[in-house]
């Protein structure tokens, strides 16, 4: 029987999500593997947070900072919650815990970062969230 070592649960700050981030802690601790929490977050929501509706009359975006002050922005928020709150759900893991943050596709980057870093199993809540509401 093969041994997990580490387990990668993605996460994007959902109720689905906190629960595969518990379910990951629990068994991180049974099978004494090492977990990673990942972050993937979208390179296009980047753009969207570097603009926002102006209050002018023409009705278009006006420059609210730079894609790099924006991505700083988002960074920050997300270790204060997504992160966090995983963070809390997993509980405490012996063989270590990882809290990582990427930038890129979040299908294709969570499958790159589990190739690239030998994750034995990926433990998911849902397959992500779509629309106004991500």
């Amino acid at each position: 029987m093969t041994q997990l070592k580490h387990l990668l649960v993605p996460v994007d700050g959902s109720e689905g999500s906190m629960k595969a981030a518990s379910l990951g802690g629990d068994l991180a601790r049974k099978l004494d593997a090492e977990l990673t929490v990942l972050l993937v977050q979208d390179e296009k929501a980047v753009v969207a947070h570097a603009w926002e509706t102006g209050d002018n009359d023409s009705g278009l975006a006006s420059p609210q900072g730079s894609v790099e002050a924006a991505r700083s922005a988002m960074e920050k928020a997300a270790l204060q919650n997504e992160l966090a709150d995983a963070r809390v759900a997993v509980g405490d893991v012996t063989a270590g815990l990882k809290l990582v943050q990427v930038w890129g596709h979040p299908a294709r980057d969570i499958c790159l970062y589990a190739k690239e870093n030998d994750a034995d199993m990926i433990i998911m809540g849902s397959h992500g969230r779509t629309g106004l509401k991500r």
